[in-house]
């Protein structure tokens, strides 16, 4: 497969991110199998939209019982840097009180809106709430906040691609790539 012109350098190849999910979800498993979760299930928590790429192929692998619930939360604004408060545009439609929640997503740069959403979660009674996300970008960390697991740090560069996209687009790159900032200033779709 030929790259996208957008494309400066592909980081993460599809083949690295299969066998990195794999891994991921069977630790996460084998994690949950030894904690006393109610109802041995754990409510899994995609942000939309970044996270579906990552997710889907966790889930492929996830070896633990589990709901699957999706948030959307705005930080960006359809640009390329955060807003001051992250909000809320679609909540979940359960109650996670007592629950065990896994957070996933696909990376976590400033990690305003995961830090929001894991003490919104906690407020509205969570047992436990982790994350796990595809990327770690702790250059771009604004707040205090640790994925409890990562695929792959990476530094601090604009990436696209296996659901980062620039605005809006890209996120099907089967693969994470570093975007060319010089062709995105006359880039016309």
């Amino acid at each position: 497969m030929k790259p996208h012109p957008l494309v400066k350098e592909i980081l993460i190849t599809k083949d690295q991110i299969n066998k990195r999910s794999e891994e991921l979800a069977k630790e996460i498993s084998n994690y949950y199998a030894d904690q006393n979760v109610r109802d041995n299930t754990v409510i899994m928590i995609g942000l939309l939209k970044g996270c579906i790429p990552f997710m889907a192929k966790f889930l492929e692998y996830f070896e633990y019982n589990c709901e699957t619930e999706y948030m959307v939360v705005s930080s960006y604004l359809g640009g390329v840097r955060t807003q001051a408060e992250p909000k809320i545009n679609l909540d979940l439609n359960m109650s996670v009180e007592g629950e065990h929640i896994l957070i996933v997503e696909d990376i976590i740069d400033s990690g305003a809106t995961l830090s929001y959403v894991k003490r919104y979660l906690e407020f509205k009674g969570a047992a436990d709430v982790k994350i796990v996300t595809l990327l770690d970008k702790p250059e771009g960390r604004k707040v205090d906040l640790a994925p409890d697991w990562f695929g792959f740090e990476v530094q601090n560069q604009f990436l696209i691609g296996f659901g980062l996209d620039y605005q809006e687009k890209l996120r099907n790159l089967p693969y994470i790539a570093i975007a060319d900032k010089d062709k995105l200033k006359d880039w016309e779709w």
